[in-house]
């Protein structure tokens, strides 16, 4: 019986221990806002309905109370001469990443970066090569070695790694090396051993394994037939995972993004992304796309939509991807591309990943069911299909406000963005290709006509069709003003204009990754401009970013604000 007691007091000790050191990561994580505070002499850039640009803001703990002049939002204060003098800085609503794939940039942590400029340096096959053997170097054996960015249209020696070279640098990892476009990667035979695939596996429907001349594994897959390798790849333990949170979560608060977006989200991934969110080690707002095995595991109530929200976490759309990526010559087009992949044929156009009847039925199921619903579609090919599965499910269960998307929209048509305004789709543009890509798709991939409709920004703003920027992280980095400057300017790393005529206004541009972000997933009433009774997410900036088209592209983050909460400071 004293053996019973003693382990039952000891075990309620460890459980007291547990609970305090739960307890303390919680409030280290979650710092409480003040009851009450100030910020006057600013610019204050609503982003109202007006854009009105106040001069104070009045917040008490996590909400904003008042926007006005000084006197006003000093006479709310208990005691006015604690109100903060902002000197002149501009403040606007904290950024809503419209698309991308948190915490995917904390890859940085955990992973080699083999981009090409201007994002990295890699310019060569050996430049890329060098870089893997380093992280396999770190790496234990039999562990899997991800790399991310091998861009092969920015290689020297344009092309794609061979399975023969990463079995050069091991034979005892397994290695899988993602292209930039994240549709497509690179593996070694161990790697390809790991899921299954040998000389005799066939293509999946959607997917391409890529063979050599000789029959054998040349080392490329594309679309659908990456998903196991990357799926493995990364399998993350608590260690890996956790560093890439706190990477990327401190990334985008530098950058001002104060809601982030999961655009991907298995059934794997969104266990412990909402553990994160609860616990604070996320202190970004965090939406999360379900993929289409999750969305039915929530609609079957296999997974509890009570378990996964909180106050930070919530799950939004069902993402479905249709086609693949245009600078990986696997986006679907209406028409073949401008210079042909290696080894296709002149009238090749892309292929759709998604089978026809299965997308148009996934459609027509999370429709009906009251689900939003966002679709990745590049080419206008792929956007045809879009269209015509949201207006089959539309017809079949008409509901009003469902807001689907259309992510990244690239070859969107004119016809199409009629069709959009008819129908209240919503294209989330990735505009920042044409400054990475656009020389490319001038030279290889659309040619300079289609090139110039690239992320058809003006022409959506003619039709009063809302829609978004995004960048896709970790495709390419987080940069928001980046992407704002690019919308406006449109011009791509060399120095070329690509398409002036479809670029929009700097306030259009930061609306775009503001409260046009929150609107398009329905978070209009709480986040995306500084009014009374929003949420008090805002960010400070180092200069006014409507100062000049130059001003908009160099403004940094000097604080970052979220729920009240001084999150991140440059000073």
């Amino acid at each position: 019986m004293s053996l019973l007691k003693t382990l039952i007091k000891a075990l309620t000790g460890l459980a007291l221990l547990l609970t305090i050191v739960v307890v303390a990561v919680y409030m280290h994580f979650n710092p409480q806002p003040e009851d009450e505070q100030a910020f006057i002499n600013a610019r204050i850039l609503t982003m109202n309905s007006n854009n009105d640009i106040a001069e104070a803001m009045y917040v008490k703990r996590d909400k904003i109370i008042a926007i006005g002049s000084n006197e006003e939002i000093k006479k709310l204060l208990k005691n006015p001469s604690l109100a903060r003098d902002m000197a002149g800085k501009t403040i606007m609503p904290g950024i809503i990443d419209a698309h991308g794939h948190f915490p995917g940039s904390g890859l940085a942590a955990v992973a080699a970066d083999l981009n090409s400029p201007p994002i990295n340096e890699v310019k060569t096959v050996a430049d890329a090569l060098a870089r893997l053997r380093a992280q396999v170097e770190k790496s234990p054996k039999g562990s899997w070695v991800y790399a991310y960015g091998y861009d092969d249209t920015q290689i020297a020696e344009q092309r794609f790694l061979t399975r023969l070279e990463l079995d050069s640098i091991s034979s005892e990892h397994n290695i899988y090396v993602n292209h930039i476009s994240g549709h497509m990667g690179m593996a070694n035979s161990m790697a390809f051993a790991s899921v299954g695939y040998d000389k005799n596996t066939k293509d999946p429907e959607g997917g391409v394994i890529v063979r050599s001349e000789d029959g054998e594994l040349a080392g490329l897959v594309e679309e659908n037939a990456q998903y196991p390798l990357v799926m493995k790849a990364l399998d993350l333990g608590l260690k890996q995972f956790y560093a890439m949170s706190r990477f990327a979560s401190e990334n985008y608060l530098q950058e001002g993004v104060t809601s982030a977006q999961v655009g991907l989200a298995s059934k794997k991934f969104i266990t412990p992304i909402s553990a994160f969110g609860k616990l604070g080690i996320y202190p970004q707002r965090v939406v999360m796309w379900p993929d289409l095995e999750a969305a039915r595991a929530i609609q079957s109530g296999e997974l509890s939509v009570n378990n996964i929200e909180s106050d930070r976490v919530k799950v939004g759309a069902l993402k479905l991807i249709t086609d693949g990526s245009i600078q990986g010559y696997t986006g679907f087009l209406g028409h073949p591309y401008h210079v042909p992949a290696e080894g296709k044929d002149d009238d090749y156009r892309g292929y759709p990943t998604m089978n026809k009847e299965e997308l148009f039925a996934s459609v027509a199921e999370f429709h009906e069911a009251g689900w939003q619903i966002a679709l990745h579609g590049n080419g206008d090919a792929a956007i045809d299909l879009i269209i015509e599965a949201y207006r089959n499910a539309q017809k079949a269960h008409p509901r009003e406000d469902a807001r689907p998307i259309i992510i990244h929209a690239q070859m969107t048509r004119d016809d199409q963005l009629d069709q959009f305004a008819e129908l209240g789709m919503s294209p989330s543009f990735f505009n920042s290709h044409v400054y990475y890509w656009g020389d490319r798709h001038k030279a290889l991939f659309m040619g300079p006509a289609r090139a110039a409709r690239m992320s058809p920004m003006a022409g959506a703003k003619t039709r009063n069709v809302p829609f978004t920027l995004h960048l896709d992280t970790p495709i390419v980095p987080m940069t928001p003003f980046l992407a704002a400057w690019s919308a406006v300017t449109r011009e791509t790393s060399s120095g070329d204009v690509l398409g002036p005529e479809q670029a929009i206004t700097p306030i259009d541009a930061l609306r775009a990754i503001t409260i046009d972000a929150a609107w398009q997933i329905f978070a209009e009433q709480e986040l995306g401009s500084l009014e009374a009774g929003k949420l008090a997410d805002f960010i400070v900036l180092d200069r006014d970013p409507l100062a000049s088209a130059e001003s908009l592209r160099n403004t940094k983050v000097i604080e970052t604000v979220i729920g009240g909460v001084q999150r991140f400071s440059a000073q």
